[in-house]
């Protein structure tokens, strides 16, 4: 009896066993030679041989049957990250300009949570940076056959055609037949369509067109009257149009539309846009833009609709007398400072309507930044300055010169580099000097960044802009060679001008380090030299930029301008070493090209550049 006690009970536990293993996702009676895969509750079976029952998924020599679970079957729903082209295709006049947003900044990663990036907190604090790739979290409808097709061929490393890869990468909602207010339908060819749902149209709002802001050289400010949707505060909380959005779209009276990006365009407080047409870096520095071939396209033509995409749908906004774009200022508009700051000369009258001239000392950065305004007023060849505006305990700040008028956009001043920043680099110039003869520095960096400066202060085309970021690159850079016993210099910071003294010249704020001390770092210990390169034009917009290889390098940078003193440039990094040559495309027909090539190496979070090649010109065709 015991003996048959003891029979039953090892045979309820085999069978308990067995039970326990047949509710698994992937069932014990699948075919030999096969693998299962489970999808949002269903389970499949695929084979590389035409099982009975089973069906091969196109031409791939893959079949597959369904062995558990009632299937999928209509339409799903989940999320995905998409690139800008992706996103806005078929809801903007062109992609073909969209590519990745670069950003100057690992600071501001988090602050748009459907923002599509690259960024890892490593690799971005030493690239200096990283990628907004596109849009994250959107909703997308896809077809169960095409999903769950996907999927199989995917856990089988098959190679997926474009509609099977996109479809592979969506993450089915907890409930994936429950439809979203907002989605993009994905196509049999791999695009997507949105179902563009707009919760609401807003005809009241008002807008205001700012050129040369901080944020870009066109803003708009949208200020709602009857209505708050636009987020315009610290708190996301009572604005659905907050830092979740996806997208913003510009309309044209004609129908043109062009799609936004983030922190190159869209920002925390979406009622703020903004965008370049000339320079991809944007003023404010925090990200370069790959669109703006399409902004360009705005200009001479009149904003009537702006589209803020969300989530749960989009917020139209319409303008009855619309916003124009003015076009910028064909020719360059120079002036001077007198010695004592107390006057200013325009060197060319600019042809304007109801121009306004005005003359900006501004102190501080980003949100922190204050102007005081010394004139504002009729254009004229001179004018006298107030330097009682500015508070006698400012800190050292930024002269600024600008004409706005009805029919162009804010005309920028050119500014010669002032007496004052020119002792200022003639200072660091020295402390560098100390700096790379004292404890056996060899520091590549600081002595390509001296010889930058030597080379600012004889040329006579060189500007005060270029002179204030010169003053802070080398300012950064000297900090290391401090010594901790001796008192720190004052180094004038970004802002390179101190004070004006309301009866003398201004004076620079530095002196020399007593002491140099090297800074502990391995990077600083290579020494790269000064390339050499070759220009020539390369068919219609396009030039071919060649340079020698570095074997000591990780990369180069092309940096390029229409300005010889490389105002408004734009730089290309090349991330391997190998490569020596690069066409550089969109460019202006018929404009002259100022190129400049560095080589630069990367160790940890550190890069180290050589000196740049001689400057070299070239005319586009």
């Amino acid at each position: 009896m015991r003996k048959q006690k003891l029979l039953t009970k090892a045979l309820a536990t085999s069978m308990a066993v067995f039970m326990s293993v047949s509710q698994l996702s992937v069932p014990a009676f699948a075919a030999e030679g096969t693998k299962s895969v489970s999808i949002a509750g269903s389970t499949y079976t695929y084979s590389a041989e035409a099982l009975e029952g089973y069906t091969q998924i196109g031409n791939s020599g893959l079949y597959y049957k369904l062995i558990d679970g009632s299937g999928l079957s209509g339409t799903l729903y989940g999320k995905s990250n998409l690139t800008y082209k992706e996103f806005y295709s078929g809801d903007v006049s062109s992609t073909d300009s969209f590519d990745v947003v670069t950003t100057a900044s690992t600071s501001k990663y988090s602050v748009l949570s459907n923002a599509w990036t690259d960024y890892e907190e490593e690799s971005a604090e030493a690239a200096g940076g990283y990628h907004v790739k596109g849009v994250a979290n959107v909703n997308i409808a896809v077809d169960s056959d095409l999903y769950v097709k996907s999927i199989i061929l995917k856990d089988a490393n098959k190679e997926l055609s474009k509609a099977y890869e996109e479809a592979s990468d969506i993450t089915l909602n907890e409930n994936p037949t429950q439809v979203p207010s907002q989605y993009k339908t994905l196509q049999n060819n791999g695009s997507y369509v949105s179902n563009n749902k707009t919760v609401t149209t807003v005809t009241d709002a008002v807008p205001t067109l700012t050129t040369g802001s901080t944020w870009g050289e066109y803003e708009i400010d949208v200020v709602e009257t009857s209505t708050k949707y636009l987020r315009n505060s610290r708190q996301d909380e009572g604005f659905p149009v907050n830092s979740t959005i996806q997208g913003i779209i510009l309309e044209t009276t004609e129908g043109y539309k062009v799609g936004l990006e983030h922190l190159s365009n869209i920002w925390v407080q979406p009622y703020k846009l903004s965008f370049n047409v000339t320079n991809e870096a944007a003023t404010m520095g925090i990200a370069k833009s790959d669109n703006t071939a399409e902004f360009a396209k705005l200009v001479n033509k009149t904003i009537n609709k702006i589209t803020y995409v969300t989530p749960e749908g989009n917020y139209v906004y319409t303008f009855a007398d619309g916003i124009f774009i003015k076009p910028a200022y064909s020719e360059e508009i120079s002036g001077t400072f007198s010695d004592d700051m107390k006057s200013f000369t325009l060197n060319q009258l600019p042809t304007v309507k109801n121009g306004t001239l005005t003359v900006t000392y501004t102190v501080g950065a980003g949100h922190k930044k204050t102007p005081y305004t010394l004139y504002s007023g009729a254009i004229a060849k001179n004018v006298s300055l107030d330097l009682n505006a500015i508070p006698s305990d400012a800190e050292g700040g930024t002269y600024s010169v600008t004409i706005s008028c009805d029919d162009y956009a804010d005309i920028y001043v050119a500014i010669p580099v002032t007496e004052a920043q020119k002792a200022q680099l003639q200072e660091l110039i020295k402390q560098a000097e100390t700096a790379l003869k004292g404890a056996g520095a060899d520091d590549s960096v600081l002595l390509a960044h001296k010889n930058e400066a030597a080379e600012l202060l004889a040329n006579e085309s060189s500007t005060s802009a270029d002179a204030a970021d010169l003053i802070n690159e080398l300012t950064e850079l000297l900090k290391p060679y401090q010594s901790t016993e001796a008192p720190t210099p004052s180094i004038p910071d970004s802002t390179t001008a101190s004070k004006p003294n309301t009866t003398t010249a201004a004076k620079p704020a530095t002196k020399p380090a007593t002491t140099a001390k090297k800074p502990n770092t391995t990077a600083t210990k290579v020494k790269l030299a000064k390339q050499t390169t070759k220009v020539k034009a390369n068919g219609k917009k396009k030039i071919k930029v060649s340079w020698k290889k570095d074997k000591k390098a990780s990369g180069y940078e092309i940096t390029y301008s229409t300005k010889k003193s490389f105002k408004g440039k734009k730089t290309i990094v090349v991330k391997s070493n190998k490569t020596t040559s690069k066409v550089v495309k969109k460019l202006t027909s018929k404009k002259k090209y100022f190129v400049k090539v560095r080589s630069y190496k990367q160790v940890g979070k550190t890069k180290t550049y050589g000196a740049y090649s001689k400057v070299k010109t070239v005319k586009v065709k």
